[in-house]
């Protein structure tokens, strides 16, 4: 049976709706394209990283005042790697003085901590038994030299004619002195001598005194020590290297040497140069390093013995790299920068590094010989921010 005409089927109203659906979801899908396409635009330089490089530098607004800075002058430098190693000051002589003869003291002519020549006098035990053998032996020198002439010389022309003559001569007079009794006499008076020298005690070199341990009036034995001279005009300190890096250390190599004890490490005064004296042939197994023998001038006296002293030492020297202080690279957003100095304001710069060692860094890409780089009062400054140099600082790498 038909229906009216003009009438519509439910089979026909069915497909118009099925259509009419179909063209709202291909709509609607097209606007959900829209909208992530909009989004990813807009995230694009989140996502890459590039929205975080320039936030961190526009987030924070360069402050109105002028901030004021330290700076150096990029520069291109052979630059030493340096290891680490503790040790003490010694002095670069020492010994230990005693007295050969025993008796009290009569005399110490010098106070702890006095310089002294080589063969000056630190103390002296009463010696008149030994001043009076010496005058003794002396005297029977002069009887001895008296009869062996009247027996052995002749006038002077004989004496002259027995002086040319070969070594046989010689020989015979010594054979007379002895029989004489003048050689007896002559190491007599040496022997005095000598017992005299027992009683004073002598500096051996030059240098300067330390735990001196008498006292005037004081008895001391024969063999009692009584004080330490030490040679300090120039210092020495053994350090133990690890064997990775004893075998890149030649004797003559630099080393910087920091003495706690006369300030911090920011403090240049408490800083001194040295060299490599010597290097231990041989690496101790157990601990795996190698002893390593530093020298360190010490024209002054101010460095004393015994101190705490930590060694920077140079293995290697890397030849023409571009070399800053640690302290100009600083770590934003995961990334090292510096801030350049231009025409009054300070530039964020993203840097790359290389070597590091001590206070320095190598700085590979990002900047180059001649720039202007903020070394201190640079921590909290903004891109673009304005400065003022207050002083340059010098690339003291040595």
């Amino acid at each position: 049976m038909s229906s009216p005409s003009g009438a519509s089927t439910p089979a026909a109203s069915d497909a118009r709706s099925s259509h009419s659906l179909h063209a709202w979801q291909v709509a609607g899908g097209l606007l959900a394209v829209a909208v992530v396409g909009l989004a990813l635009y807009g995230l694009w330089p989140t996502l890459t990283g590039q929205a975080q490089d320039d936030a961190a530098r526009d987030d924070v607004e360069a402050p109105s005042s002028t901030a004021t800075i330290d700076v150096l002058t990029a520069e291109r430098v052979d630059f030493p790697l340096r290891t680490r190693a503790n040790g003490h000051l010694r002095p670069w002589q020492e010994a230990r003085l005693h007295v050969e003869a025993g008796g009290p003291v009569v005399k110490r002519a010098v106070e702890e901590g006095d310089r002294v020549d080589a063969g000056e006098l630190l103390a002296r035990v009463r010696n008149e038994e030994e001043r009076i053998a010496l005058k003794e032996a002396r005297a029977d020198l002069l009887e001895a030299q008296a009869e062996f002439q009247a027996k052995y010389e002749g006038d002077d022309a004989v004496r002259a004619v027995r002086d040319s003559l070969d070594g046989a001569a010689s020989d015979r007079r010594a054979t007379q002195a002895a029989v004489s009794g003048l050689t007896a006499a002559r190491q007599a008076v040496e022997r005095a001598e000598l017992n005299l020298e027992r009683t004073r005690v002598t500096a051996p070199f030059a240098g300067r005194v330390a735990n001196l341990a008498v006292e005037e009036g004081q008895y001391v034995s024969a063999g009692a020590e009584i004080a330490t001279l030490l040679r300090d005009d120039r210092l020495k300190v053994a350090v133990d290297v690890l064997e990775s890096d004893v075998v890149h250390v030649d004797e003559g190599a630099t080393a910087r040497v920091h003495v706690p004890a006369l300030g911090p490490e920011a403090d240049s005064a408490a800083w001194v140069n040295g060299t490599v004296w010597a290097v231990n042939p041989q690496v101790d197994n157990a601990s795996g390093t190698g002893r390593v023998t530093l020298s360190i001038p010490n024209p002054d006296g101010r460095l004393v013995s015994g101190l705490y002293a930590e060694a920077r030492i140079e293995t290697r020297r890397l030849p023409d790299r571009l070399v800053v202080p640690d302290e100009a690279v600083l770590v934003r957003q995961g990334r090292d920068l510096v801030f350049v100095v231009e025409e009054g304001r300070a530039q964020w710069t993203y840097v790359d590094v290389g070597a590091r060692s001590g206070d320095y860094v190598e700085i590979t890409d990002g900047v180059a010989p001649g720039d202007t780089i903020a070394v201190d009062g640079h921590f909290a400054l903004a891109h673009d921010a304005p400065v003022e140099v207050e002083a340059v600082q010098e690339l003291d790498i040595e």
